[in-house]
């Protein structure tokens, strides 16, 4: 089999892992009716897009949530989460950013 073929394989049946796993944190299910072909996750209020990455946190992120647990420990409030503004074009777009967790080891990476 090429690699390319092997790499697609992979790549699906470790998204597909993680959309199950994102379903189950959000208490939803994922989607399975090719008629609606944009919906990975949902549960009864919210629909998720999943996206997974090989890559490491990216270093400014990584630092951001350093930062917001540290504004935690001292206000004694929750973790709201980082917002990241883009701010190129004509206007800015906001994105939440909240870390969870599914209390399951890492997927072993088969290549």
């Amino acid at each position: 089999m090429r690699d390319a073929k092997k790499t697609n394989r992979n790549n699906r049946r470790r998204g597909k892992e993680y959309e199950r796993r994102s379903a189950l944190i959000v208490d939803g299910v994922r989607n399975l009716d090719k008629s609606r072909p944009h919906t990975d996750v949902e549960n009864d209020t919210h629909v998720f897009e999943i996206k997974s990455s090989q890559a490491k946190v990216p270093t400014r992120l990584n630092h951001a949530m350093e930062q917001v647990v540290l504004a935690s420990g001292e206000s004694k409030k929750d973790i709201g989460g980082v917002i990241w503004v883009y701010t190129k074009g004509a206007r800015a777009r906001y994105f939440l950013i909240q870390e969870i967790t599914d209390g399951m080891p890492e997927l072993p990476i088969k290549e």
